[in-house]
């Protein structure tokens, strides 16, 4: 099966390709390349490589692809909100744009990264069938591109949408700015598991590998187990506050402690997920839990002798990195390279 990957460069494309190959897909990536790779120091992965903006594939792009993994994307909230317009053309529009253009070229199966935080703030544990409540542009442009592109399914075009818990755990391309991650390197190189909100709120976490064998399990699957399909990807075991994962990063890392920002409130975005349809509908299990998933990421931190000035670092952050790629005038307001 050859398989699309577009964001395969991210944080979660880096894990999904280079597993998709070892399971012997054959794997085309397409991705804009702004993010630093190598932070676990891998060999570069053998596939065909497309370096190009998802807003401009073509037909020829798709040539023999029979399956999509579109991660590709504006990758959170705060960098969804530098501009609206900007996340809903990219993260929504081009992704209708894309879904098209794989119908008509006859991809068979369309697996759209999607996420829990469509939730929005719910006070109840939501799952697949409860009302979607997003509250950021992020959120926004994955909900509308979900209902869109459900809407092209039909028996020879398979769409299934994966939203996704926070992702955490090691990549090439790691991010600090996803929360299990940002503590644990806070604790490691400052002693300080330092919160931004009062830790009130809740969370449903993914380890990075989870996450993209669940992409996996799709592209596995029957259609028609899958088709127009939605599936929270993760496990009823692993909603936790954001009190909770500073306190099991507080045991796992030695001399750390637990400090908070100055007039922390308590985060907006809170929900509880749960996690029943894809296990029962799939036989999908997570392999992962958040103190494996921490005490991995400390061997390696150690191992590299990671400091404070390595943990600050603007290219381990989305929205600082690509911030700085316009100030130095490399991409332009809307995100093409000059």
């Amino acid at each position: 099966m050859k398989v699309l990957v577009t964001g395969n460069l991210g944080y979660v494309g880096n894990v999904l390709t280079r597993m998709l190959l070892e399971k012997n897909f054959e794997v085309v990536g397409c991705d804009t390349g702004f993010y630093p790779q190598g932070f676990l120091g891998l060999t570069e992965p053998k596939i065909i490589q497309i370096k190009k903006d998802i807003r401009n594939l073509t037909e020829d792009d798709l040539d023999g692809v029979s399956s999509i993994c579109h991660l590709a994307a504006l990758s959170n909230d705060p960098l969804g909100e530098i501009n609206p317009n900007l996340t809903e053309e990219i993260n929504y529009f081009s992704t209708i744009k894309l879904a098209k253009l794989a119908k008509k070229v006859g991809v068979e199966k369309f697996v759209f990264s999607s996420s829990c935080s469509s939730y929005g703030v719910n006070d109840k544990i939501v799952n697949e069938e409860s009302e979607l409540l997003p509250v950021t542009a992020y959120a926004k442009s994955k909900v509308n591109a979900e209902r869109e592109i459900s809407n092209l399914s039909d028996n020879n075009f398979c769409v299934t949408n994966l939203r996704s818990a926070t992702a955490y755990g090691l990549s090439d391309s790691i991010r600090l700015d996803l929360v299990v991650n940002n503590l644990t390197c806070s604790a490691f190189t400052t002693n300080q598991v330092k919160l931004l909100s009062d830790g009130t709120s809740w969370r449903p976490l993914v380890h990075v590998d989870d996450m993209s064998n669940a992409f996996i399990s799709i592209l596995e699957a029957k259609n028609s187990e899958v088709n127009a399909q939605a599936f929270n990807v993760g496990s009823n075991d692993d909603n936790y506050t954001a009190r909770d994962i500073a306190q099991i990063v507080e045991k796992i890392i030695p001399d750390s402690k637990i400090t908070y920002a100055i007039n922390a409130s308590k985060d907006a975005r809170s929900y509880r997920v749960d996690f029943t349809k894809i296990n029962q509908h799939l036989g999908y299990k997570t392999k992962w839990n958040l103190e494996n998933g921490i005490e991995d990421i400390h061997k390696v931190l150690k191992s590299k002798n990671f400091r404070e000035e390595d943990f600050k670092d603007k290219k381990y952050y989305r929205v600082t990195y690509m911030k700085d790629l316009m100030a130095q005038k490399k991409i332009d307001q809307n995100l093409f390279f000059k």
